[in-house]
């Protein structure tokens, strides 16, 4: 069997680059998806996306130096858990628009085609990167919680705790 652990320190420098990189795409599909609220006709899409990225804009804030707490235990594991999953939607929402039939004729029509799929590149950014923050947290706390038996019969032993992200 594989383990996959992760250092303490190498645990949180993963975790505050991921929530950064999640957060500075979000910043981008921001600026984009206001752009075009602002200045063609829209669908609902594009308002699913504008509220997931300010909502990420102003929830990841924090989360660059969080990890280097020495009291942080998984804080953002429910906000990067559930973010994936909208941030997936967002993404697909995106795909729908942007790849059916043609890009210059679907939502926001008359935006530029370039800008739509630039849009929707760091839509998947935002998403991977959330992701990767959500799968280092379970290894994190997997690495807290994970039990190691003794070579005593009916004894077990917990692992020295280690403090990770």
């Amino acid at each position: 069997m594989v383990s996959a652990s992760l250092s303490a320190a190498s645990s949180r420098t993963l975790l505050s680059i991921s929530h950064f990189m999640a957060w500075a795409s979000s910043a981008i599909v921001t600026g984009i998806t206001s752009y075009f609220l602002n200045n063609f006709r829209h669908g609902q899409h594009l308002i699913f996306e504008e509220v997931i990225a300010v909502l990420t804009l102003a929830f990841w804030l924090p989360s660059f130096a969080l990890p280097f707490y020495g009291t942080y235990k998984n804080v953002y594991f429910p906000l990067n858990f559930i973010f994936s999953y909208l941030w997936l939607t967002s993404f697909i929402f995106a795909a729908q628009d942007y790849n059916w039939k043609s890009c210059d004729a679907m939502s926001p029509a008359g935006g530029r085609c370039t800008l739509k799929l630039t849009n929707e590149a760091f839509i998947f950014l935002a998403f991977f990167f959330i992701l990767v923050a959500t799968i280092v947290e379970t290894l994190a706390w997997k690495a807290r919680t994970e039990t190691v038996s003794v070579n005593e019969p009916g004894k077990e032993a917990t692992r020295p705790s280690v403090e990770t992200a």
